[in-house]
């Protein structure tokens, strides 16, 4: 067994430390939970009754809670992988990130116009889906089925856009931007702007692992050998403390994303 050092123990206490909560997190997601009458939660998901913006920001919640729980399973088994490892977390930056970005302005109309701005998203993915599998439907009347569900959630996507108005940090035709969302719900929980600063790069080396593209890995690695031409080998394993970083960033958003969840939801 390889001994581990001191940084690598810190950053494993400050993981583990968060497995409770993590699991009770996980319990909780079995439940559908609605928000009292009168709470802020309730009043905000009067814009758009057909995917509530409270419940949107639950499967974030909940998607990223399985994400981090699934990185905590393969911790506690003492595997520790060099990429894989952070293709979860990826997940579970997005879905804590994208709920922090729906629940935290303190303006209502702020909240309502980012849901509605994830909830396009929602209906342009699903449809994407659709419009691959229509083809490979033979069935006449299934195939029928189909189309009309895809031109009734084209209407909804339709409808709901004409909701879409201006805000402080919105234009009237602005699109969800995953790389934005996570930038703003890091700058919420961290109070330091040069460690906020530091997510974007991370946030596009866990897109590069995502997507199976070894620079984001060569960027955790260290010199094996140098070779002619320029050419090198390199090596990169599990890394404790790059996980940690993180599974410590994502899993600081989900609190902040959770707790505010609550308060929202939590009737006069």
């Amino acid at each position: 067994m390889i001994a581990l050092s001191d940084s690598d123990r810190r950053a494993l206490e400050r993981m583990t430390a968060t497995f409770s909560t993590l699991e009770a997190w996980r319990v909780r997601s079995r439940c559908v939970e609605e928000p009292e009458r009168g709470s802020e939660a309730a009043l905000d998901d009067a814009i758009w009754r057909w995917m509530p913006p409270s419940e949107i920001a639950r499967q974030s919640l909940v998607a990223a809670t399985q994400h981090l729980n699934l990185a905590r399973t393969a911790i506690e088994a003492k595997d520790i992988y060099p990429s894989s490892h952070f293709t979860v977390l990826r997940g579970g930056l997005v879905g804590a990130s994208q709920a922090l970005w729906i629940l935290g302005p303190d303006d209502r109309a702020e909240r309502q116009q980012r849901a509605l701005r994830v909830i396009d998203e929602w209906y342009r993915r699903a449809l994407q889906h659709a419009a691959e599998y229509m083809p490979l439907i033979n069935d006449v009347s299934d195939r029928q089925q189909m189309q009309r569900s895809m031109a009734h959630m084209q209407r909804r996507r339709d409808d709901a856009r004409q909701l879409w108005r201006k805000t402080s940090t919105l234009t009237e035709r602005q699109t969800l931007e995953l790389t934005d969302v996570i930038a703003w719900s890091a700058s919420e929980v961290l109070n330091d702007p040069v460690r906020a600063a530091l997510v974007r790069p991370l946030w596009q080396q866990l897109s590069g692992d995502a997507h199976a593209l070894g620079w984001a890995v060569m960027t955790r690695s260290s010199l094996v050998e140098r070779q002619a031409g320029g050419m090198a080998v390199f090596a990169a394993g599990g890394d404790l403390q790059r996980v940690g970083q993180a599974f410590t960033l994502s899993y600081r958003i989900l609190k902040t994303g959770w707790s505010l969840f609550d308060r929202r939801c939590e009737g006069l």
